[in-house]
């Protein structure tokens, strides 16, 4: 009887090719064992094996890709969610708390993005010290400027003038655009001896009719002098330089939002 010859390992990439040559070639089990000279039984093994790994590589994959497209969802939603924050001039509350700030910040550590927040933020500061340091002044030409009661606003029955209806009337003239313009003050009776003097919404005094015109000259210049403040002019120059950022810190997400895949990579990628 002739001596069996023990052949060597089938490698993985060998039952590979014979996975392939089965399939592209239209070979049978039989024909496939004579052209690899291996015996048909091992070939048929081979084949199997190679059809597992196959498809426990196709599941990895599938489940890889998923994780994957999960992940730049997360991010895009993430960066979706830093732009309506920044539409307001402002970021949303807690969302440099949330992991997906770092996340971001590991994928794209060289991007501009970071700079523009930086430089938001510090204009927002200088915005709210500008607006700080009117409100002083604004007080100081009441408390000087004026035969009426200063009142703490905490509702509309007291007569004298609204501490916190004037400040909303200077913040809103604060913030026009220049050159300056002076709304008119507008009347509401609220009884037969009260009347709400309101300036762009706010109400700023409530005085007896026969005061009322007084009042309306009183709010009217007072209102008029804010936009000869060295205020309004910061402000006004601050709130250009602030917008013209917003736009560029937008254009910036709006690119990562339209490219949809963000490159890079961060500790919670899947791979």
């Amino acid at each position: 009887m002739a001596k069996r010859i023990k052949r060597p390992l089938v490698k993985p990439m060998e039952r590979r090719e014979w996975l392939r040559r089965l399939e592209e070639q239209g070979l049978s089990l039989s024909e496939l064992a004579k052209v690899v000279d291996y015996d048909v039984r091992t070939v048929k093994k081979q084949i199997e094996m190679a059809h597992q790994e196959r498809e426990s590589h196709e599941a990895r994959f599938f489940v890889l890709r998923q994780a994957l497209e999960k992940h730049y969802a997360d991010l895009l939603s993430f960066v979706e969610r830093l732009d309506s924050g920044i539409i307001h001039s402002s970021l949303s509350m807690g969302i440099k708390d949330d992991r997906m700030w770092v996340a971001l910040h590991e994928h794209l550590p060289r991007s501009p993005l970071w700079k523009l927040i930086d430089k938001m933020e510090h204009l927002n500061e200088k915005v709210r010290d500008i607006e700080k340091r009117a409100e002083q002044h604004l007080l100081i030409e009441v408390r000087t400027e004026n035969s009426f009661k200063l009142v703490s606003q905490s509702g509309v029955q007291d007569p004298g003038l609204y501490d916190k209806g004037l400040l909303g009337a200077m913040n809103y003239q604060l913030h026009q655009n220049l050159p300056c313009t002076v709304l008119d003050i507008t009347i509401s009776s609220i009884s037969d001896d009260r009347t709400t003097l309101y300036y762009a919404g706010c109400a700023c005094a409530v005085v007896p009719p026969g005061q009322v015109e007084k009042a309306k000259e009183f709010i009217t210049n007072l209102i008029a002098q804010v936009c000869s403040w060295p205020e309004y002019e910061e402000l006004g120059k601050t709130l250009s330089e602030r917008t013209k950022m917003i736009d560029d810190l937008r254009e910036e997400l709006a690119t990562i939002i339209l490219k949809r895949v963000i490159p890079g990579h961060c500790k919670y990628c899947p791979v």
